[in-house]
Formats: structure tokens, C-alpha cells, sequence
């Protein structure tokens, strides 16, 4: 069963003057991406079923800088919010009616990694792990900024060279 941890609008952008409008959706099993930029045809762009997702914030096209080309060549990219399954405390419940509210919690709490994955190849292609729970991710161009329960923490997008 998938539970619903993330919902929200945002935009893919495919160059600094052209995006698409999408529906970014993270479950308890993984996440989805819809184009949804024409509500009478919505399309899926990804669907990956693995580990618990509880944020999801498309990265905007990265500044350029000489010596280092970033995240230009897998743009563009998904910061994705998850844990390991295995890290969650308790049990995974299989609730055939409503949700489970301890079982969300608990994925919730035990996300500490911020993955970058890219929707021209579909893979993960880089990762940046915490020791505390991540509650939130807001990137620019240029900064990622992760919000820890007790500190902001800033990364520059160049000093993240893949």
C-alpha cells in the first residue's frame, strides 16, 4: 500500500526561459512526477518505488562556473527527502482502510538524506547525508538550503561537483 507523505506543485525547468509545470508526489514507497502543464492530458515523467520519500523540490537550472560544470550535465535534477526502510522504528503496517499516523512519523522522522536524482537518466546521481532529520529542502541556482530540526544548513551548488 502507498501512503501519501508529500504533495506539491512546482516547476521543471528545462532552460533558464522554458519550464513545465508539475505535480510532485512522494510516497511511503517511493515517488512519482506528473506533467501536469495540460490538465487535460496529464502525463507521468518518473515513478520510482523504493525508499520512503517525505519532501520533494525540483533544482532550478545551475549557474554555470569555469573549472567545475556542477549538475549541468544531469539536469534536471530532483532533491528528494528519504530514508533507508530499514532505519524506521516499529513496524510497517498494512492499513487497508485510513492511514496509519505513527507509521508516517516515523518515516518522517527518520529522513536524513537529501538525493539528487535526475530525470535525464533516471538514477540517483548524487547524495548528501545527515545525522539529524531533514524537514525541508529550498534550493536556487546557486545555494541548496536544508533545514535540520535545529539548524539551516547551506551548500553551495558548485561546491557539489559531480
Amino acid at each position: 500500500m502507498k501512503q501519501v507523505l508529500w504533495a506539491c506543485f512546482d516547476r521543471l525547468e528545462l532552460s533558464p526561459s522554458s519550464f513545465k509545470h508539475v505535480l510532485l508526489l512522494g510516497y511511503s514507497n517511493g515517488f512519482q512526477v506528473l506533467d501536469v502543464e495540460d490538465a487535460s492530458s496529464v502525463r507521468e515523467l518518473v515513478s520510482r518505488r523504493d525508499d520512503p520519500v517525505s519532501f520533494l523540490q525540483m533544482h532550478p537550472v545551475p549557474a554555470k562556473s569555469e573549472g567545475c560544470e556542477g549538475f549541468g550535465a544531469s539536469h534536471p535534477l530532483l532533491l528528494v527527502v528519504a530514508c533507508d526502510k530499514s532505519k524506521i522504528p516499529g513496524k510497517m503496517l498494512n492499513v487497508r482502510d485510513g492511514h496509519n499516523e505513527a507509521q508516517a512519523e516515523n518515516i518522517v522522522s527518520s529522513a536524513t538524506a537529501v538525493r539528487f536524482y535526475s530525470l535525464r537518466s533516471h538514477t540517483y546521481v548524487h547524495a548528501l547525508r545527515f545525522r539529524s532529520t531533514v524537514y525541508m529542502v529550498r534550493c536556487s541556482p546557486r545555494i541548496v538550503a536544508v533545514g535540520l530540526a535545529t539548524q539551516v544548513s547551506f551548500l553551495t551548488v558548485l561546491s557539489i561537483c559531480l
